[in-house]
């Protein structure tokens, strides 16, 4: 059975209409020459890609299907080719009406009985270019620099905004790994292009992140990346879209200073005259024999605004200059600072009907920092979480160790926040949509004064909240040791 089988193969094999059917099958031009580069053999395929008819190219030299300015040099070219197999080079060819057009060739050798055949198989790949000259006119319209590589990081693309960006020639930049666009210390860090190319439909870093970039000539910049992976037949590629944010950082450091300059000059200005007030104040009240109750009443409403807008431009003062300072060097005890603030936040607890319950490590160890700054912190989010605890309610106020961290955490059970609402909480002159509809008192101000604080001490503060439930602020610090 078997040798049956191999027989009508062998003559399958060696019957001509098999070889021409087979040629002819092929979806793509062959031609054939002879040792002297003349066309021996062609496909209807060749035919519809340069207009010839396989009559009119027998016997014609292989370079009359090559633009004119190649003829001359080539012969020379075929005569130096040893046999050996070579794919996909990118050449041009012209058709019979001398039109060029863009295509990928392979040669392969043909040898029988002493004479040997060179077989070129020809893929017109205009449609493909076309195609590529679309996507690049697209990549370079991008206002962004956007830089392409490939699943082993290789540059494979970059637009004129790139280049510009960075620095490099294109010919510099493509080829080249992408972590020639990193700053050295980062380039250890976590790759995330292993996760794009094993599950293309992630896409976890899409987000945009601030990250650094390096330019050709050594000098780095800040920037925004998003990463976003590019699934083609052949592969998965990783587009980084990249933006510099060297001027926009500028900018915003302009801007912060001009904001920190007139909050500190208009703070100043208004402190002075706002403790002269309260102190010609007070000497009035004193004299009690000469007002009359109503005099004396309406007195201390104003005596009562005027510690508020004092109170005010302390914490204007507060949010200029704690940048500034640095966390200083004293041994803080921070279950210490919590059970003095809880001392003085009392009446105003009873007042409101709310439950403060302290849970302190009294043998934590201390933090190095200012006293009175981080007593600012603990002030700050504990009188918060009285202002939206209804009666009834209760502000848990702990301090213990997580994680190697001293932490400062005030729970309570207020009305908690939306999710929307998290991400600015602690930004300046914020006020929940809560607290504006309640006309609940405040600037808006006390929560952006705990981060700076907390982030000059080098600690960090987050929170989590639930609408109706409560909130939960916490504050970490290193350690003094």
């Amino acid at each position: 059975m078997k040798t049956d089988l191999h027989d009508a193969a062998t003559r399958a094999l060696r019957a001509p209409s098999l070889h021409g059917g087979i040629v002819d099958a092929i979806p793509d031009a062959i031609v054939v020459t002879d040792d002297a580069g003349r066309i021996v053999l062609t496909n209807p395929h060749a035919t519809a890609v340069f207009g010839w008819t396989a009559a009119e190219l027998f016997g014609q030299p292989v370079e009359l299907l090559m633009p004119p300015r190649f003829r001359a040099h080539h012969p020379a070219l075929r005569e130096g080719y040893d046999g050996s197999r070579m794919d996909l080079l990118e050449l041009s060819g012209v058709r019979r009406d001398g039109t060029e057009f863009p295509a990928e060739i392979s040669l392969a050798t043909i040898e029988d009985a002493g004479q040997r055949w060179v077989c070129a198989t020809i893929r017109d790949i205009t449609e493909r270019k076309r195609s590529e000259e679309r996507f690049r006119q697209l990549v370079d319209a991008s206002p962004d620099p956007l830089v392409i590589t490939d699943a082993a990081g290789v540059v494979v693309l970059a637009n004129h905004q790139a280049l510009a960006v960075f620095g490099y020639a294109v010919d510099d930049l493509i080829g080249q790994p992408a972590e020639i666009l990193v700053p050295t210390r980062y380039r250890a860090g976590r790759d995330p292009r292993p996760v794009f190319a094993a599950d293309p439909d992630r896409r976890p870093t899409g987000s945009v992140r601030e990250l650094h970039a390096v330019r050709s000539d050594g000098t780095e910049m800040p920037v925004e990346i998003s990463l976003a992976p590019l699934v083609t037949d052949d592969e998965v590629l990783l587009s980084a879209s990249i933006r510099d944010l060297t001027e926009r950082h500028r900018i915003q450091s302009q801007v912060d200073q001009v904001r920190e300059d007139l909050v500190a000059t208009v703070s100043h200005e208004m402190r002075t005259p706002l403790t002269s007030i309260i102190g010609y104040l007070e000497l009035v009240l004193d004299m009690e024999d000469d007002l009359t109750p109503t005099a004396a009443e309406m007195l201390t409403v104003v005596q009562n605004n005027a510690h508020r807008e004092l109170a005010l431009v302390n914490d204007l003062l507060t949010v200029a200059s704690v940048g500034d300072e640095g966390p200083g060097e004293e041994l803080v005890s921070l279950p210490a600072i919590v059970e003095a603030a809880l001392a003085v936040s009392g009446p105003n607890a009873t007042s409101r009907d709310v439950v403060v319950l302290p849970r302190l490590d009294g043998g934590l160890a201390p933090v190095r920092g200012r006293a009175h700054r981080l007593r600012q912190v603990v002030d700050n989010l504990v009188s918060n979480a009285l202002k939206f605890t209804p009666a009834g309610g209760t502000v848990t106020v702990t301090c213990t160790d997580l994680d190697g961290r001293a932490c400062l955490s005030v729970t309570d059970t207020g009305v908690g926040m939306e999710a929307d609402e998290l991400p600015v909480i602690f930004e300046r002159l914020y006020r929940t949509p809560s607290a504006v509809s309640s006309c609940t008192p405040g600037a808006g101000i006390g929560l952006s004064i705990v981060r700076a604080i907390t982030q000059a001490h080098g600690g960090t503060v987050e929170v989590r909240s639930t609408p109706d439930a409560g909130s939960t602020f916490r504050v970490l610090l290193p350690y003094a040791s």
